[in-house]
């Protein structure tokens, strides 16, 4: 065998498998002299056993060797994800073009015949182990494009789906964490909050004071842990900063990936800041809706301060109606609006003189006609009104009836909203339950008669359903008679 020399710019660690000491210890020379670090097996079966204990970065393998040959090595690395991608280079004195057809169909990367220069040994496995290290670096890049992406696309997610506060923070922490493949996040705001809240990154209570720019902490508090601190900022100035914690070498010292978490804390911070405005907003509509609901039910006991007879009436229809409105299925929406419609649904009585309203005997066709006309003044009333459901509506129609014959407008069938469908039943449930000036109380099974009477003519058969099964049940708001 001829002998000669080659420098080898980047170590490396070759395997030699042959079962001829003489090849060995030439091999070892060889590939030192080349700067390579250099293991050896003499046999097929402990060469594939070195291998599976310490992959290699490259295998030089004879092919007859007694225990086990060159060709069966191959193939079972090769069939084992964690050594397949090992290049092997067959090193062998078989010269047959049918034994080369096999040494690379088994899965070798290159095929030298002995006798061999040794020079063209060392280019061979310079080559291969160049083009192996480019592979894996490509392949890096890749997985590294990938994990940017897969955590760009979930922070995205967490902003697009987050209803709170908190589910934007958690699920921008598991973005960067489960998708980015770093080891932790502390969210840290600039009024003194954090997330997560037992994080230990800033005493609690303490304001932070973000960087103008990513900022390379020294250590997150474990070994070999490094953080780098970025500041919350979007147009209307800095909400807070974001800490990302990583063991991985190197990590925040590429630009690309330092700017990539710039772009994240970018979407987290304008994140927050719409969270926070939205959360403001909706504890600005509850203050409303409760400023609201108060001003009803003072509309409502200035109705029945004028109309004692009836104390009481508007309150309980609407309980009435809540729970039939409940066992129709009807949202909890809806079912609130309902609730004020019913607790003013007579606010246009407000109208009527009061010597009518609380006349003890059985009232003229004159005035129950100015009666009759409390739906549309309640309209009226409360038209102008930005109510969030149409309570306006349902007061005007809570007289009219499934035939035409109700009133102010003879409205007939799914012309008259549910909800007014609804309040019409309780309204006619609760007025002949309960005591008027004029009669005393008929009770409960008067009225359910009544509404199995007028089933499907007057009253909406599906909520007169709705009505008898709670009553069979026990379960309406009123006295059992």
């Amino acid at each position: 065998m001829a002998t000669g020399t080659a420098q080898h710019a980047t170590p490396g660690e070759v395997l030699v498998v042959d079962d001829n000491p003489a090849n060995l210890r030439l091999m070892v020379k060889v590939l030192r002299d080349g700067g390579y670090t250099v293991r050896v097996a003499p046999g097929g079966r402990l060469g594939l056993e070195s291998v599976q204990a310490r992959p290699p970065d490259l295998v030089l393998l004879d092919i007859r060797m007694p225990d086990m040959d060159g060709y069966e090595v191959c193939r079972r690395l090769k069939a084992d994800p964690a050594t397949g991608d090992i290049p092997v280079i067959f090193l062998s004195a078989l010269r047959e073009p049918a034994d080369k057809v096999r040494g690379f169909a088994e899965g070798a990367v290159d095929y030298i015949t002995k006798p061999f220069v040794t020079e063209e040994v060392l280019v061979r496995v310079q080559s291969h182990l160049a083009l192996r290290a480019s592979q894996q670096r490509l392949e890096a890049q890749v997985q590294d494009r990938t994990r940017a992406l897969r955590t760009l696309s979930a922070g995205n997610q967490a902003l697009v789906h987050a209803q709170t506060l908190d589910d934007l923070l958690r699920g921008m922490r598991d973005a960067i964490v489960h998708q980015g493949g770093y080891d932790g996040v502390v969210i840290t705001f600039t009024d003194g909050g954090r997330y997560p809240p037992t994080a230990s990154a800033a005493a609690d209570g303490e304001p932070v004071v973000p960087p103008d720019g990513p900022c390379l902490l020294p250590s997150a508090g474990q070994e070999g842990q490094r953080a780098l601190l970025l500041p919350l900022r979007d147009a209307a100035g800095v909400v807070g900063a974001l800490q990302v914690d990583s063991h991985r070498p190197g990590v925040f010292t590429d630009a690309e990936e330092v700017q990539r978490l710039v772009e994240l804390a970018g979407d987290l911070a304008y994140g927050i800041r719409a969270q926070q405005r939205r959360e403001e907003s909706e504890q600005t509509r509850r203050a409303l809706a409760q400023s609201l609901e108060q001003t009803i039910e003072a509309i409502a006991a200035t109705i029945e301060v004028r109309d004692p007879y009836t104390a009481g009436h508007q309150r309980r229809t609407t309980d009435l109606a809540e729970v039939i409105a409940e066992a129709l299925g009807l949202d909890e929406e809806r079912r609130r609006g309902l609730h004020l419609a019913g607790a003013i649904h007579d606010i246009g009585k407000i109208s009527i003189p009061a010597e009518i309203l609380s006349r003890p005997g059985r009232l003229s066709d004159v005035e129950f006609e100015v009666i009759k006309t409390h739906a549309a003044t309640g309209y009226e009333i409360l038209k102008g009104i930005d109510f969030p459901w149409p309570v306006a509506q349902i007061v005007r129609q809570h007289h009219e009836r499934l035939d035409g014959s109700g009133y102010p407008d003879g409205l007939q069938g799914d012309e008259i909203l549910l909800e007014a469908r609804i309040l019409a039943v309780a309204d006619v449930v609760e007025a002949i339950s309960s005591h008027r000036p004029y009669r005393a109380a008929l009770g409960l099974d008067v009225a359910l008669e009544e509404l199995r009477a007028k089933r499907g003519v007057l009253f909406d058969p599906d909520v007169v359903d709705a009505c008898l099964a709670l009553a069979e049940q026990g379960c309406l708001p009123v006295a059992q008679s």
